[in-house]
């Protein structure tokens, strides 16, 4: 039989179809008819990073140990469960300038109020996810979805000055709409909150203090205006979030196009200390509020061939950040990232042999960072560039070997950095500022090879074993205007491991 929409995908085959996955849990109501096949997927991995080359408030080197386990289920015909449960233990050395959860691997700048101290350390960090969902076609044809999620996870640095994090994040959505004909249209809202204690501790409490400026607690409330904040021994951040959203899709025999709209706005509120060295969730006691909200649009197409797959993703979304300081009554930092993308790939298969996979994604960010007390005004325009190939190097009827290779180019199209001293006190400019906007000005490679393996078990079982290997590279001396000093040695990514599926 020729493959159809209507027919069944097991979205495991390949990574092509990894963001089905991720649009599943985004937009449940895209999928309630295509059949998307029946699994589970149980996986233990180890993953290791060494990261000389990168920004400050990132770890030089983590480990990771991982377990989960996920799946789609379809109970009825017009039913289908999906989920996941992951759980990880890290192990970070060599942290500075950042006494947070937050790190500056995957985003240019952290949230606008933390602790800091410059002195690196090594942390130990315990993660739970569970995420949940649910789609249901009615008979007359209405369309229902629900997704949930809960995120729970201890973080601990084992130096002075020695935080004890604890954040628990939870939330869902639901989802309604309408079929008629090949036309469909669908509306969701969801709501989630986020609540971060913590408290920062010394063996050597003589240590915080502004003699020794290494291990003294300052507050980061922007992007270059530090200052000293008692609240350090106990605080709450508390973070609601609200969302809603739009969509329509046409969908026929072979061909999907959707198009979906999202708006969302979070603000996280910043608690100290009462006069008795207390800390709860009370008006009085709130010190910073950081707002920020987000509009995303995402066009997507999908065509299921004969012999071919074709996917083609247009995103576009901006957002902005602003940061209030309530005892000062006003504002003091401003965020904004606008950011457009366009993906495109396509996959030829033979019974169940991947001929060829081909992806390439290309992306424009425009991001600025503006500290109105601190002084600091940093604009940066990106492009990245990213291929994948992969293919089955071998398939017979027990086993098959796919190979993946990748590319991900980075370069900075425009940047400029204004930083004006307001205080004597430079250090978090000449240490984190400066050098992180040397990174991001300095165009990289990022290059990957993965390997599966697949043997095939008795009852439709499958074994599965994977590595992944990466090196990001700098390509230009770009740095050497802001920060000689920069590390441009590579950084290099290892993860391996094994997972079982049914």
């Amino acid at each position: 039989m020729q493959a159809q929409l209507t027919d069944s995908l097991l979205v495991k085959q390949n990574s092509f179809y990894n963001d089905i996955e991720v649009r599943l849990f985004e937009t449940p109501l895209l999928f309630t008819s295509q059949n998307l096949s029946d699994f589970t997927q149980t996986q233990l991995d180890f993953e290791q990073k060494i990261s000389p080359f990168k920004r400050v408030q990132t770890a030089e080197k983590s480990t990771k140990y991982a377990f989960a386990t996920q799946g789609i289920y379809n109970l009825k015909p017009r039913l289908r469960l999906f989920g996941n449960f992951v759980y990880n233990q890290m192990f970070e050395d060599g942290l500075g300038y950042n006494l947070t959860t937050e790190r500056t691997e995957n985003q240019n700048v952290l949230s606008p109020n933390y602790f800091f101290a410059p002195k690196k350390g090594n942390w130990e960090i315990q993660n739970y996810t569970l995420n949940g969902g649910l789609s249901y076609q009615l008979e007359n044809n209405i369309l229902l979805g629900a997704t949930v999620f809960y995120n729970n996870s201890k973080n601990y640095r084992k130096i002075d000055p020695r935080p004890q994090i604890s954040l628990s994040n939870y939330g869902g959505e639901l989802h309604g709409g309408y079929v008629y004909k090949d036309h469909r249209i669908f509306g969701s809202v969801g709501m989630s909150k986020k609540t971060e204690t913590g408290d920062i501790d010394y063996v050597d409490a003589t240590q915080n203090a502004p003699a020794y400026p290494e291990t003294f607690t300052t507050f980061s409330s922007g992007y270059g205006r530090v200052v000293f904040n008692s609240s350090y021994s106990k605080y709450i951040f508390s973070t609601i979030d609200k969302n809603f959203g739009l969509g329509y899709q046409y969908q026929n025999d072979r061909n999907s196009l959707g198009l979906t709209y999202k708006f969302n706005k979070s603000m996280q509120d910043f608690y100290g200390k009462d006069a008795n060295g207390n800390v709860y969730i009370e008006n009085d006691l709130r010190q910073y509020r950081y707002r920020f909200y987000s509009n995303t649009a995402k066009l997507n197409y999908y065509h299921d061939g004969e012999v071919k797959d074709y996917k083609l993703q247009l995103e576009y979304s901006a957002g902005q950040g602003d940061n209030f300081s309530v005892a000062e009554n006003g504002q003091n930092y401003r965020m904004n990232l606008d950011r457009l993308q366009l993906s495109s790939g396509i996959i030829k298969k033979e019974n169940d042999r991947v001929l060829y996979n081909f992806e390439l994604i290309g992306a424009y960010a425009k991001h600025k960072y503006i500290d109105l007390l601190g002084s600091t005004n940093k604009k940066l325009n990106t492009l990245v560039i990213q291929a994948v190939f992969n293919r089955d190097i071998f398939a017979s009827e027990k086993n098959k070997l796919n190979l993946e290779f990748g590319v991900n180019y980075y370069v900075a199209l425009k940047e400029e950095l204004l930083y004006v001293p307001i205080s004597s006190n430079t250090s978090f400019a000449n240490n984190v500022i400066i050098p992180d906007h040397a990174y991001d000005s300095t165009s990289k490679l990022q290059s990957n090879i993965t390997a599966n393996y697949y043997i095939k078990l008795p009852k439709k079982k499958t074994l599965q074993f994977f590595i992944n290997y990466k090196t990001l590279t700098a390509l230009d001396n770009k740095y050497l205007e802001y920060y000689a000093n920069l590390n441009t040695k590579a950084s290099t990514y290892f993860n391996g491991g094994v997972s079982i599926n049914y």
